[in-house]
């Protein structure tokens, strides 16, 4: 996995991948894309990850690895990767192949703009933290998550947390006594 972005967003899905790393078979992360890099940089992302205003301490170890370009995250080297534009960036030099790129910027929404992502080496699919627009899938998993074709499809999305929240009660309530409209 590439996290392209390192907000909140990226932030959370860094914690939650490198929690199940060691489980079996999951995901793991290989590189963060941010804009720019220096050290000073390094510190402040890795200082971010360690202590979250909102989901606390780390619950783990993240030490900056400097002569690397690299975090370190409980023990796994996570390369700090910095890119200005998606389709400039060769992640077959890092050793990182056929990766999931999960996208949480919001910056670019549209098939045309993520498929930048798929002209770098390396990537194979694209995962978008936010609502796709135009014929990009929204999958919210629990509703629709089998209809998706991963051998044929590149690119889609997680839709948003609203969709993620209401849909899934929906489907219940749809399900079980019939909605009309909404």
């Amino acid at each position: 996995v590439v996290l392209y972005g390192f907000g909140r967003i990226g932030r959370i899905a860094a914690r939650e991948l490198t929690a199940q790393a060691g489980k079996g078979e999951q995901l793991r992360l290989r590189a963060i894309v941010t804009r720019t890099y220096s050290d000073a940089d390094l510190i402040k992302r890795a200082d971010l990850l360690r202590t979250d205003s909102v989901h606390g301490p780390f619950p783990g170890t993240v030490v900056e690895d400097f002569a690397n370009q690299a975090l370190v995250i409980n023990g796994h080297t996570v390369k700090m990767i910095a890119a200005a534009n998606p389709d400039k960036v060769d992640y077959s030099a890092h050793g990182i192949k056929d990766a999931l790129l999960i996208d949480n910027t919001g910056v670019d929404r549209t098939r045309e703009g993520l498929n930048k992502h798929l002209a770098s080496k390396g990537i194979s699919q694209v995962l978008l933290t936010a609502p796709g627009k135009g014929d990009i899938p929204n999958i919210v998993f629990g509703v629709n998550h089998e209809k998706l074709d991963l051998k044929n499809e590149k690119i889609f999305s997680a839709a948003s947390c609203t969709t993620n929240g209401i849909v899934p009660v929906l489907k219940v309530i749809d399900e079980k006594l019939t909605i009309k409209n909404g």
